[in-house]
This record gives structure tokens, sequence and C-alpha cells, in this order.
């Protein structure tokens, strides 16, 4: 952020990581009250300012805070106290765990225009072309050559597509997978068809996934950061109503902990593996089938209960947000990755939850996004 000189606001994005205090060059676009504008270049740069390590650092759309070097998460942190500033002024002191230096993607999305492979441009649908990603993990990174030379070879589909190209934990085989749901496992001799699930084996027991189904970009650290955060809450009782709830992390997580467990998720192929990651792990649940908002009844849970809520990136339904209002679960942890959305989401429970915990975790390394997690208590 920074000021014109009759105080408006001016909302600026750049290319590589912007310090407090550097002063730069920017295209603005004015709005009646505001402006917002693209960085085109530095005047004077931050002494902390460390290499970028890729070499298309400044076009790429990847990654939003190359060459901050070791203080990116300090950044983050920064853009964290900023929004809880403005949106949560009565929130409790929150919690923040920092990505740590080896957490690397595990699932990255890469797109195919026919002749080239690689990112997105900044804020364009233009392609930049890469052959390795530093943000990704190392077998992620090898195998963009591969795909690239299959597709060039026209032995996998031409057509312009994205690709997703996941790997399991720790990380090793490599799937490539297309939004129709057909998948490549990359062998010695070659990308193979396969319908087979990718695994992660984490502190809270090993689970399994279909081919570009949703799992956390970096999941071993997601697993680790969780685990903490939850673990240090408390969190126990009779049961738990694991809503969005994938495949089953946070019901792994926190499963034993409970009498009961309850998992409803939309997806049936996220809901097919979470009956199976479930059962493997020795938990028993009712897994359903269902949209969230429409399958939550009135008053859900009794004292001893909690809901768990990890919606997508947009947030509660409002529907849904005023049907919680009348919940009766002594407890309610809501998950987002939108800090815009997740605050909007805890000031609509204002009216019946009380918020007492707050963290933020840095789960996207080198982005400006980060995981919230709220633990609330009825009013």
């Amino acid at each position: 952020m920074a000021r014109a000189e009759d105080g408006r606001l001016i909302l600026l994005e750049a290319p590589l990581a912007l310090f407090p205090g550097e002063r730069v060059e920017a295209e603005l676009r004015w709005k009646p009250k505001h402006a917002e504008g693209r960085v085109t270049g530095w005047l004077q740069r931050d002494p902390r300012r460390a290499d970028a390590g890729c070499d298309v650092a400044e076009s790429c759309g990847g990654c939003d805070l190359r060459e901050a070097g070791l203080h990116a998460g300090e950044l983050k942190r920064t853009l964290v106290e900023d929004l809880v500033r403005r949106q949560l002024p009565d929130a409790p002191p929150f919690e923040w765990l920092p990505a740590p230096p080896a957490a690397r993607r595990q699932r990255i999305q890469v797109h195919w225009d026919g002749k080239a492979l690689g990112f997105h441009r900044r804020a364009s649908h233009a392609l930049v072309p890469i052959t390795t990603c530093p943000a990704a993990a190392e077998a992620l990174s090898e195998a963009l050559p591969r795909l690239l030379e299959a597709l060039q070879a026209r032995m996998l589909p031409t057509r312009a597509a994205r690709w997703e190209l996941a790997t399991g934990t720790p990380p090793g085989t490599v799937v490539a997978s297309l939004e129709d749901g057909r998948a490549w496992r990359l062998e010695p001799d070659g990308w193979q068809r396969t319908e087979a699930p990718l695994r992660h084996r984490l502190p809270c027991g090993t689970l399994s996934h279909g081919p570009g189904a949703f799992f956390q970009v970096c999941a071993a650290w997601a697993a680790e950061a969780f685990g903490t955060t939850l673990g240090d809450w408390g969190l126990e009782g009779g049961t738990l109503y694991d809503l969005y709830g994938g495949v089953g992390l946070f019901s792994a997580l926190l499963g034993s902990r409970f009498k009961h467990r309850v998992l409803v998720e939309a997806h049936p192929g996220a809901t097919a593996y979470a009956d199976q990651n479930l059962s493997t792990l020795g938990l028993t649940a009712e897994v359903h089938t269902a949209d969230v908002a429409e399958w939550l009844p009135e008053s859900l849970g009794t004292a001893e209960d909690l809901i768990l809520l990890d919606p997508p990136r947009a947030g509660l339904d409002p529907a849904l947000a005023q049907r919680l209002l009348g919940a009766s679960a002594g407890r309610l942890v809501l998950v987002g990755c939108d800090g815009a959305a997740f605050c909007r989401d805890l000031q609509r429970l204002q009216p019946a939850w009380t918020l007492s915990r707050l963290a933020f975790l840095d789960l996207f390394p080198w982005t400006v996004h980060v995981e919230g997690v709220a633990l609330l208590e009825r009013s």
C-alpha cells in the first residue's frame, strides 16, 4: 500500500516482493477514492532483498514473494497483522506458523498451449515457458521436461489444456492429470495411464486420494501445521462434525479424540476415499456425500461436540452461516484460505459464537496466501 499526495490510498501489486519503505515506479489506474497499480521498477530497494532463485520470477504468476529470501515469512506476517487489525479488531492475539525453508509444493498446475508448457504470466493468460520450478518438490520439477517432451512427441493428448502434476508424501511418484480425470504416471520409460491413487504417509496415518483430486498443496507441512495448532487447542469430546471434509485429513488428525465422527463432502470421489482412509486408520465414521449447506440440520450437535468447517476459497454461503448461528455444538473451528472471506465469515458468526483462539498458517510458501484457523465457542 502507498499514499498519493492528497492522501488517497494506492494498492500496488509487484512481480517480486515489496518491502515497506521501498520507492517504486508504477502504472496506476485511478478509481473514485483510490488507485490500483502495477510496479514497473524500483527506485530504492530494501537491503534485505535476496536473489530470486528463479529465472522467470519477474514474469511468472506462480509466486509473489521471490527476492524476499529469509524474510518472506516476516512480510506475510505483516500482511496478516494488517488484515486482523482492520477486519477483526477485537480478536485475541493470533498465533503465526511460518513455513519451514524446506516446504515445497506437492501439486502444481501448468498450462500447455500446443507449443509450450508453463505458468501464466502475472495478470495475463500469456504463457511463461518453464523447464523447472524451485517452488515445487524436486520430483515435480524434474518431471516438467519429461511432460514437455511427451506432449511435443504427441505421446499425450496435445489439445491446449491445464495439467496438474502431483506427488505423494514423501515425494516420489509423479502423476500428471487432466481436468476430465484422465491421469498418467511417470515411469522410467515414460508416461503410463493410471487410476492408482496418490498416497501421503503423514504423522496421523496414510491418506489416499485420486489423481487430480484436491489435497493440501504442501501436504506434509500442512498436516504438521494443522496437527500442531489443533492439538494445542485441546479439542476433544463427543462428535466431530467434519464439514467439507474432503478425503478425511481433519478427521484423521482429530478423530481419535472424539467418540463419534461425521464427515460431509459434496464430491463422491472424495467421500469414497474418506470412507476408505478412515476405515484403514481404525476410525469409524458416518460419511455423507452431500452439499454441506443442504445437509446441515437445525441445532446441529450438543455441548460436547465440535463442528469443523473447511469451505472452498469463497467461504461460507450466507444461508449456511445464518444456520450455524442456531447450532447447538459447544465449539466450532473455521478454516479458510482467503483472508477477506475468512474474516467476513467470522464476523457473520459473531452473534452466536465467541472467537477464543486464532491462528494463521503459511501453507503456501512464496505467495501472499495464508490459511486462517479459528476456534469459536458458544456465546
